[in-house]
């Protein structure tokens, strides 16, 4: 059995001693709705037409959820650390990290095509790495972690699968802030 499958495997074995605690159950509920309130803020915050400044406030975004996230598990915050996770993960997996944001924000100062491609891609690559980062710190503090022991190497591979669904989440988002009211009732 590979290391990668033991952890995996003790990882759901505690999930599933979890899972039966009403607590923790309702606990995660709340977290997970936590994380796609902050998807579907980063997303909207993506389309702001001012290149870099969009960036800034996504990152707020996340810092402040996974600050939430360390309250509702108990667990103390801290900025620093926090900062180096996400650009760990984001910039490990994605392979150009804060420069593909950096890149989309830019090209938002070109008319026309360059905004349509900021507009059109943000929404979704951001949305998605934040859904990610917030799932990787709601494992990290089921399984009794805290800010200052996460490893990067470590949640690497989880974080990319949470990615890919976070892809997911971020689209229904965006289509679902498309959509009017009128078009649902049919």
């Amino acid at each position: 059995m590979s290391s990668q499958t033991a952890e995996t495997t003790a990882a759901d074995s505690n999930a599933a001693v979890q899972a039966a605690d009403p607590d923790s159950l309702e606990r995660r509920f709340k977290a997970e709705n936590l994380i796609k309130n902050h998807v579907m803020a980063a997303g909207a915050l993506s389309v702001v037409p001012l290149p870099l400044l969009d960036i800034a406030a996504i990152t707020a975004v996340q810092l402040r959820m996974i600050q939430k996230l360390a309250a509702m598990y108990g667990k103390t915050f801290s900025e620093s650390p926090v900062r180096n996770t996400i650009a760990g993960l984001a910039g490990g997996v994605l392979g150009h990290g804060a420069g593909v944001l950096t890149a989309l924000s830019l090209a938002k100062v070109i008319p026309g095509f360059g905004s349509l491609l900021g507009i059109v891609s943000m929404p979704v690559v951001v949305g998605a790495s934040t859904y990610a980062i917030g799932r990787v710190y709601v494992r990290h503090f089921e399984e009794g972690g805290s800010i200052y022991d996460i490893s990067v190497d470590s949640m690497k591979s989880f974080y990319k699968e949470q990615l890919d669904k976070g892809k997911q989440v971020a689209q229904a988002a965006k289509t679902a802030t498309r959509t009017e009211p009128d078009s649902q009732t049919a």
